[in-house]
């Protein structure tokens, strides 16, 4: 899947803006940084191995979440939890030797979700209004590609502000559904339209192999 024009465009203009400043920043030493991301909210640490080159890991997400929502507004009763987010692990490149960066590496996900409703409606219409189902939901890949681009302002020490554009190799969304139909006579249809619908979610899923990686925070070198 290529990134698409408006996300090509933020990574030129990124480019372009640092390539335009004086390269009078130094990266030394150790970092800290914290603010929100497209899991929810996030914290760093990093620190420079080697001139130009740092190592980063970020936490991210929403560790533990609940959602129930009634039949008057998702026409069946809906208990949902999970998480979602995960860690990274990342090597930061900084080719000018200022705030500008390119980082690669591994993201490992947290994210989940479990969740169970009363009544199903089929693509045919058939409706099992006794049935209760159950749905699990997870990025294919737990250990995932990461790669971006991200930029920090300020000098060597003290505070700056940060910024992050990317994407995260998750390779689709997984979907499993079981259930019981709440009547035997119809059982054999049930199951039937169950495998269908979660065929089509997979199919669905299958599609989504990247996830767009967004951050906006501030940071502190120490």
């Amino acid at each position: 899947m290529r990134p698409s024009l408006p996300l090509a465009a933020v990574f030129l203009l990124v480019a372009t803006t640092v390539q335009a400043q004086p390269l009078t920043d130094s990266v030394e030493g150790a970092s800290t940084g914290f603010g929100v991301s497209s899991f929810g909210l996030y914290g760093s640490a990093a620190y420079e191995v080697m001139p130009r080159l740092r190592l980063r890991g970020v936490l991210t997400g929403i560790p533990d979440f609940e959602f129930e929502g009634d039949k008057d507004d998702f026409g069946t009763e809906i208990t949902a939890d999970g998480s979602f987010g995960g860690i990274a692990a990342l090597a930061d490149y900084h080719p000018y030797g200022g705030g500008f960066r390119i980082s690669g590496g591994l993201f490992f996900s947290s994210s989940d979700l479990d969740g169970s409703g009363r009544g199903f409606e089929a693509d045919d219409g058939m409706r099992y209004d006794d049935a209760r189902v159950d749905a699990s939901v997870r990025f294919a890949n737990e250990v995932a590609p990461m790669l971006a681009l991200g930029y920090t302002s300020g000098g060597a020490h003290g505070w700056g502000f940060e910024s992050e554009i990317g994407l995260i190799g998750i390779g689709g969304v997984e979907v499993a559904l079981d259930g019981t139909s709440g009547d035997p006579s119809v059982d054999a249809e049930f199951e039937a339209d169950l495998q269908q619908m979660e065929d089509d979610a997979n199919e669905t899923g299958s599609d989504l192999v990247v996830y767009p990686w967004l951050s906006l925070g501030v940071s502190y070198r120490f």
